[in-house]
């Protein structure tokens, strides 16, 4: 993570700063997001079953976690029969060169939530879905981490019982679909930059029970109307 420190740093004073403005109608009380944050956590960070590219301290997801997660503040309410669900989409675009390699990266996720109990500070279920590429993206899922092959990406559905034991679902089928995003004026510098703005998309997965697979879920959702989204960029050279 040492290597992240310069990153981290502009990340946090970024974030700081995209507090200071007026008070955005779709923005997610903080007490909220931190229930997301920690369900998150709960079901990657200490991970010894899934991808160890994905979890763990030095995954993508701790990445995520640093650098992109800070300025999720902003998520549009999606009413499904009687459930309404905050949305957000993340954009992460790496263009860089880190120990003399060429290093390109495109993703693509969606985070998605409902449920939030104020007593247990809990938050019932998470969906986290990640595809590679970005807008237009037609990906299909499945339980394989392979986000450097076009075309494939992966999915998770995190329940938060109110004691805070997480369980998770990991797919086995369905799809991740964005067909545009727009952001506006960024903010950052040329090395680290981030701009809030729309994706719009869709998706539906089959998930089972990790890690016996026991139990099977399945949940779908549509944003075509646009949700708040997110776009990170690097460039020039990763420390």
């Amino acid at each position: 993570m040492k290597r992240l420190l310069p990153y981290l740093a502009c990340a946090g004073l970024l974030a700081a700063c995209s507090d200071a403005g007026s008070v955005n109608p779709d923005a997610i009380p903080a007490e909220e997001i931190v229930a997301v944050r920690m369900a998150l956590d709960s079901a990657f960070l200490h991970d010894t079953t899934l991808d160890a590219s994905f979890t763990g301290d030095s995954g993508l997801y701790a990445l995520m976690s640093a650098l992109v997660f800070p300025f999720v503040d902003r998520a549009t309410r999606v009413v499904q029969g009687a459930d309404t669900m905050r949305v957000v989409g993340i954009e992460f675009d790496i263009d860089a060169t880190q120990g003399g390699a060429h290093v390109v990266s495109n993703l693509t996720a969606v985070l998605a939530w409902k449920g939030y109990n104020a007593t247990s500070r809990t938050m019932d279920s998470v969906f986290f879905l990640i595809g590679s590429g970005r807008a237009p993206v037609s990906d299909t899922l499945w339980e394989r981490f392979t986000l450097d092959t076009a075309g494939t990406g992966t999915g998770f559905v995190i329940h938060q019982a109110s004691d805070s034991t997480v369980t998770k679902w990991l797919t086995r089928g369905g799809h991740l679909h964005t067909t545009s995003s727009s952001y506006g004026s960024s903010q950052g510098n040329s090395s680290f930059s981030v701009a809030h703005g729309t994706l719009s998309g869709e998706y539906m997965l089959t998930a089972k029970l990790v890690p016996d697979s026991s139990t099977m879920v399945t949940t779908a959702l549509d944003f075509g109307s646009g949700t708040q989204a997110i776009k990170e960029k690097i460039r020039g050279t990763i420390p």
